[in-house]
């Protein structure tokens, strides 16, 4: 039992000094994938931010064309509820694409970002360094340092913007009121049930 045990022990002692040893490496070594992934995040940033930005174009159109029917109604309590239903889920729709869209942006800015920042403090602190130029930000850096300060927080940007933009359009896809007139018919129908007058409460006798 003793013996599985070290055996077992020395097995993750093993892997822990080999992964230690990969990153000391990192440390040491000069930026090379880290900067290849730099260029694909932000590529795929820039597909979100068009897509997120042409979404939110069409879901706001979508709004103004509800609210605008809103007024053209006159008293029709089913046709106001229906589509005043439908202008929030365009106002929804068009704030989540928006926030969609900024989480992409700042994935491409982030990278000059840091150009900037690290130019700020070479002039705070008066170093005799050139500054960095647009394509340089990363100069001097390892491959540890761009993954960690760059790529990383990058690659949480584009996988969250790519959870909103892909989950409001899997919403829009699978939507049963979108995708059949039973679905349609069936919330005209709610609306309907909540339009029905109110029968007044009986008053006690006293």
């Amino acid at each position: 039992m003793r013996a599985t045990e070290t055996a077992i022990r020395d097995r993750w002692q093993g892997q822990y000094q080999a992964w230690r040893a990969r990153l000391n490496e990192q440390k040491r070594q000069p930026a090379c994938y880290s900067l290849i992934a730099v260029q694909r995040t932000t590529a795929i940033a820039k597909w979100l931010a068009g897509l997120s930005g042409a979404a939110t174009v069409l879901a706001f159109g979508f709004y103004v064309q509800s609210y605008l029917a809103i007024l053209s109604i006159k008293n029709d309590c089913v046709s106001l509820r229906f589509v005043a239903d439908a202008t929030t889920g365009a106002i929804v729709f068009a704030r989540l694409f928006l926030l969609s869209g900024v989480l992409a942006l700042f994935a491409l800015a982030w990278p000059t970002a840091v150009g900037i920042g690290r130019n700020v403090i070479r002039w705070r602190k008066a170093l005799k360094l050139p500054p960095l130029q647009p394509g340089q930000e990363f100069d001097g850096w390892s491959e540890y340092r761009v993954t960690k300060n760059v790529t990383s927080f990058q690659l949480a940007l584009v996988i969250l913007s790519s959870v909103f933009f892909f989950g409001l359009i899997l919403i829009l896809v699978f939507s049963e009121v979108g995708m059949k007139p039973e679905g349609v018919l069936k919330e005209w129908h709610n609306f309907e049930l909540q339009c029905l007058p109110q029968p007044p409460d009986d008053q006690g006798v006293s």
